[in-house]
């Protein structure tokens, strides 16, 4: 069961400078990959970036030490000519990388992506026009650990079973 992973899942913002390996990226990515897309579309592009300069240029655009901090920044990609919900197979990806991440004792956080941010990263990472950023996620080893959240944030007031 990924309860486990969903209860120690927190938005970190204070990364280590530790280096992030390849294979830990792969397995992050696989998890990604095999998210559910709109009518089974599979239109999902990552970019992953390691490289200091790169990370530096995307934090001149948009803010947050955090994007320059982590050791690796994902950016999802989908491709709006194939995808009729893009979003959505963008936010679905998103959630399996902040699992897998967990699983593995990373930290991730969701950076979003105005649209003039968007352009901006886009251009400075030459994506083709027709694919969609809406977030960055950088990934790392987290500074501190931060306590899980507990089974008591349950609310069972907030379910609402036939009609409200």
């Amino acid at each position: 069961m990924v309860v486990k992973e969903i209860l120690n899942r927190r938005s970190v913002r204070d990364f280590s400078p530790d280096p992030v390996g390849d294979d830990l990226i792969n397995e992050i990515i696989q998890a990604a990959q095999l998210a559910p897309t709109a009518m089974n579309n599979k239109s999902l592009e990552f970019i992953i970036i390691k490289d200091r300069e790169i990370k530096e240029k995307i934090f001149k655009e948009v803010g947050q030490d955090f994007v320059r901090q982590a050791s690796v920044l994902i950016i999802p990609a989908v491709d709006i000519q194939k995808s009729t919900l893009p979003v959505q197979d963008i936010s679905l990806a998103t959630e399996n990388i902040f699992l897998q991440a967990t699983a593995l004792g990373l930290g991730t956080v969701w950076k979003n992506l105005t649209d003039q941010w968007a352009k901006k990263v886009k251009l400075l990472l030459g994506v083709p026009k027709n694919y969609l950023l809406i977030n960055i996620i950088p990934v790392g080893w987290p500074n501190k650990p931060l306590p899980p959240h507990s089974r008591s944030e349950f609310d069972i007031r907030k379910i609402h079973f036939e009609k409200w």
